[in-house]
Formats: C-alpha cells, structure tokens, sequence
C-alpha cells in the first residue's frame, strides 16, 4: 500500500495555489489590481491604443476611428473610464469564404497587451453574429476586438471624486 501523508502535506499544494491567486489580485494581475489616479488614466491608456492600433495596422490597413471615449456611469460610487470605442473602416475579414483566421491577429496584439499587463487574447467569443476575442487588463480594464471592424477598450477603474468626464481631464 502507499504511503499516506499527513492531512497538513496533503493541502500543501492547495493553499500554496491559493496564496499565488490572491499575491496576484493583489499585485494587480489578472484583471482586477487598484483603481489608477484620475489625472493619469487617459494618459496611460492613450499610450496603449496607439500600440494596440499600430499593431491592429500592421496586419491589415484599417482606419479607425475613436467614439464613446470617458466614464462609463457618472456619479458612480466604483468609478470605471472607457478610453475608446474605434471603429474601423472595414471588416477584419472582407472576402466570403475566408473564414475567421485570428492568428494574424493574435501574433500582433499579444505581445503588445502583454507589454501593458494584459493577458494573451482568450478564445472567440460570439453572441448571434458576433465574434470577438478579449483581453484583461490592469485595473480592471478589458480589450475587445470584433470581427466587424471594431476595438473596445473598457472597463478602467479609476479614482475619480467625482466620477465625471471633467475629473480625468476629458
């Protein structure tokens, strides 16, 4: 018969799984991580949707143009800031037939995201004729790229008192 450990070897392994997911909330990773300060939001995040529409470029040609760019909910008491909406002037996919082939895609961004503490672009997600991929970010922040032309960059939490377009300088 084997060996039998002890109770307190046996959830070793757990606990030690458990204290390396909340180190990692805690240090900002995995999506969640402390509400950036109001005057460097829109900064920071400028700084990402250049990059991320650089690398968006370099594998297909695309204008994109920026709407519905501030705070999410006025007033909110868990203030979030949505740095953009881009819409492109084109599909990402424009020939019939051609399928929906987002390793071009992925080669470009993830590097990119990874460089601005996000996480690798997740599987495709669809809801109807929707298809997108998505990535987490820091403070909450995700990315959403569309199959139909369009980039969403959402979700920032921020300390902004009050939660107004006007405190983050929009």
């Amino acid at each position: 018969m084997g060996e039998r450990r002890p109770a307190c070897r046996r959830l070793l392994p757990r606990r030690a799984a458990l204290l390396a997911a909340a180190l990692l909330v805690m240090a900002g990773c995995g999506g969640g991580g402390a509400a950036l300060p109001a005057q460097d939001a829109v900064a920071q995040y400028e700084v990402v949707a250049e990059d991320v529409l650089g690398a968006l470029t370099a594998v297909r040609p695309l204008a994109w143009e920026r709407g519905a760019q501030g705070v999410i909910e006025p007033g909110a008491q868990d203030c979030r800031y949505r740095p953009g909406i881009w819409t492109a002037d084109d599909v990402l996919y424009p020939e019939p037939g051609q399928g929906r082939d987002w390793g071009p895609w992925r080669e470009a961004l993830d590097p990119v995201l990874e460089e601005h503490g996000f996480t690798p672009l997740g599987r495709e997600q669809s809801s109807g004729a929707a298809y997108w991929l998505e990535s987490k970010g820091p403070s909450g922040s995700r990315l959403q790229l569309y199959i139909d032309g369009e980039l969403r960059i959402t979700d920032v939490r921020v300390d902004a008192e009050p939660c107004e377009d006007a405190t983050l300088g929009l």
